[in-house]
């Protein structure tokens, strides 16, 4: 990856010059559109972080409030807004590193936090 602005992930262990790659061809299901009620702090968080990480693409997708930052976790909805979009687009890059269950299986979609 000659890019510098993704140096500190490609120099992290877990992604490496091949992760990068990974998400450079990959896309994160972390936009609006899939009639989730999540709210638009979480999706803008998620896209942001999504892009930030170097995903080639950016696609709709379902994302969890409830599932990623559940209201006995923490109670301020801002809060569960942000804790939600971040969770969401880490979701994405372990399912596009393969290192877990992405949007389809659990991540974003719902299910067990990252």
């Amino acid at each position: 990856m000659d890019d510098p602005r993704y140096l500190r992930q490609v120099l992290l262990a877990e992604i490496g010059p091949e992760g990068q790659a990974r998400l450079g061809a990959a896309t994160a299901r972390v936009l609006g559109g899939g009639g989730d009620g999540a709210p638009p702090l979480a999706r803008e968080v998620a896209e942001r972080y999504a892009r930030g990480a170097g995903f080639g693409a950016l696609a709709e997708g379902a994302l969890d409030v409830d599932a990623l930052a559940p209201a006995d976790l923490v109670a301020s909805p801002a809060a569960r807004a942000v804790l939600a979009g971040a969770r969401a687009a880490l979701a994405e890059m372990r399912a596009a590193l393969g290192r877990g269950a992405g949007a389809g299986q659990g991540g974003a979609a719902g299910g067990e936090p990252s």
